[in-house]
């Protein structure tokens, strides 16, 4: 399993390889680099879920500074060009339609963040194995007009949990990926533009303040792919297990993403996986 994104690390070259968990840091290639929120909390959460499978040497990660101009995007793209594993997640990046459009898609690839807005801008979402929007990114796929989440029309923050369906149904008019899991106070599982579950509880207000649930959800569903697990399952199983992990961390609003990661094996272990 591959996960690819930047950090936001001006100048930070390209760096690929395996990756050690420390408590609330990782180490790649002799480089220590702190686990918040982004494709850090991703892959933090793809790890400790691959882990308790003894899978975790057969993650990958492939990362460069990007603070915005788009250098250590450039340097990932040309690292996806040519996939060597079944599964790939492409996180943070900047939005490229000409290098998004020559990644080998002949794998699953799953996108979220800047991979899922460069896939929906060059019109190749259904190319894509899986997307994982959150409720503002869902109205962005929704928008046959918008290239970039900013520029979706309406005001994103008067989304309610009733227009979801809405939004999915419009997105599904587009280019999609067959499967996709929309983030937010009421997670929605897709298939195919249909929502075949939602996953509403236990609810913690304080895990709304804190960055980087979103990125766990991800990374924890798409591992679970990685060993085997139907997509679908994975969808529903991942937005079930990253709400465990609220009722298991009881968060304040200053609790840290690294200390919700920490607890997934012990979610994985409750749902007798």
């Amino acid at each position: 399993m591959i996960i690819a994104g930047a950090v936001p690390i001006k100048g930070m070259e390209l760096i690929k390889g395996p990756v050690k968990l420390n408590k609330d840091t990782f180490e790649i290639k002799n480089k220590e680099l702190p686990i918040s929120m982004g494709t850090c909390a991703l892959l933090g959460a793809a790890f400790k879920t691959l882990e308790y499978f003894g899978k975790e040497d057969e993650l990958t990660f492939i990362t460069a500074g990007d603070v915005g101009e788009g250098d250590g995007s450039l340097e990932i793209y040309e690292e996806l060009h040519e996939i060597n594993d079944d599964l790939t997640i492409i996180h943070y990046i900047k939005p490229k339609i000409s290098e998004i459009i020559k990644v080998d898609f002949s794998k699953n690839v799953i996108g979220d963040a800047g991979g899922m807005y460069a896939g929906k801008a060059a019109g190749i979402g259904n190319k894509f194995h899986m997307f994982f929007p959150d409720v503002g990114e869902l109205a962005f796929l929704a928008d046959e007009n918008s290239s970039h989440p900013a520029y979706v029309r309406g005001f994103i923050s008067e989304i309610d949990d009733q227009e979801i369906p809405k939004l999915i149904k419009m997105a599904y008019t587009q280019k999609m990926p067959k499967n996709m899991v929309v983030k937010g106070s009421k997670d929605h599982i897709v298939n195919e533009g249909n929502i075949i579950e939602t996953v509403e509880y236990p609810k913690f207000e304080a895990m709304e303040c804190i960055g980087g649930t979103g990125d766990t959800l991800t990374g924890i569903a798409s591992s679970l792919i990685a060993c085997g697990f139907k997509t679908e399952k994975a969808g529903i199983l991942g937005c079930k297990l990253n709400r465990k992990l609220g009722e298991l961390v009881k968060p304040r609003p200053d609790t840290q993403i690294y200390e919700i990661i920490q607890k997934i094996p012990e979610a994985l272990k409750e749902f007798d996986l």
